[in-house]
């Protein structure tokens, strides 16, 4: 009987592990999509921790169950304004960025009028009243908020990234002129990147996957055996399936056809090699490398 009970047990959580991802990918595809409001909507009603002010304000940098420090902030605050300030891109957007799921099939691309012809139908949609109207109640709204922050930093980096992002408003076709930078798919996977990291750490799950945990550390490692010029043992010594990580000393070659190939140079012999050189350093580039700012995406 208490074996039943352990499985359901199991069973329910796991059900709710594959609920709560299913979730966090809608939010995540979303975001992707540029449809802000509908995801600030999922978050409210699945997960009002990440956009809600806590109770109590944490000192220091917050840690998952890990231990892990997250890469992006995840005070409610910030989070909040980094959607709405990408609702106001997307809300300011006249040529439009349609994202597609992977495996999702890409449509053809339709047949477009001439570019000419496009500018001016853009400058006419564009240049409504009310349109003009909205956007400007929402960067005023922008303003305000971000001049109510407590932190007089995190206030100057807000007030800052506000007076670029406006400047949107100038242009009747931003995604042709300077301000284009900030209307990229990029900027909607940065902001979906800190809100799913949020999203994690508010339920208690682990910000970090097991592997990239685990290829940062072996990473560490073999930086450190490097640095200190440590000696890897004998060949013979290695358990079946060991090899060293890749040191990335290849030169390249053109082949028979003309296509380059990497040519590694001659090796000594494994006798020589282990006693020559030192553990190589490793070259592994997870995903962690890319850096996102704490606060203004």
């Amino acid at each position: 009987m208490q074996s039943t009970d352990k499985r359901d047990a199991l069973a329910d959580t796991l059900e709710e592990r594959l609920a709560e991802g299913e979730l966090r990918k809608e939010i995540r595809i979303h975001i992707l999509s540029g449809q802000v409001d509908e995801a600030i909507a999922l978050l409210n009603r699945h997960f009002p921790r990440v956009l809600s002010e806590p109770e109590e304000v944490p000192t220091g940098r917050p840690v998952d169950r890990q231990g892990y420090i997250p890469a992006t902030s995840i005070d409610p605050t910030h989070l909040a304004l980094n959607l709405r300030i990408l609702a106001f891109i997307e809300a300011a957007r006249t040529i439009p960025l349609p994202y597609y799921p992977p495996g999702t099939k890409v449509p053809p691309s339709p047949v477009v009028p001439s570019a000419s012809k496009d500018i001016d139908m853009l400058r006419h949609e564009s240049s409504s009243d009310d349109a003009n109207d909205q956007l400007l109640h929402r960067a005023q709204n922008l303003y305000s908020d971000a001049n109510r922050l407590p932190d007089p930093n995190d206030r100057a980096k807000y007030l800052h990234e506000l007076a670029q992002v406006g400047g949107l408003l100038a242009y009747t076709v931003p995604e042709r002129g300077p301000m284009a930078v900030y209307m990229t798919q990029e900027r909607r996977e940065a902001v979906a990147d800190m809100v799913e990291s949020a999203i994690l750490y508010r339920t208690g799950r682990r910000t970090l996957s097991a592997i990239e945990h685990q290829t940062r550390y072996t990473s560490v490692v073999w930086s450190i055996l490097h640095d200190l010029n440590e000696k890897p043992p004998p060949r013979s010594a290695w358990p079946a399936g060991a090899s060293l990580p890749p040191s990335g000393k290849t030169k390249a070659r053109s082949g028979a056809s003309g296509e380059t190939v990497p040519h590694v140079t001659a090796k000594k012999s494994s006798r020589d090699k282990d006693a020559a050189e030192p553990v190589p350093r490793s070259n592994c580039r997870p995903s962690w490398t890319r850096l996102h700012r704490l606060r203004p995406v």
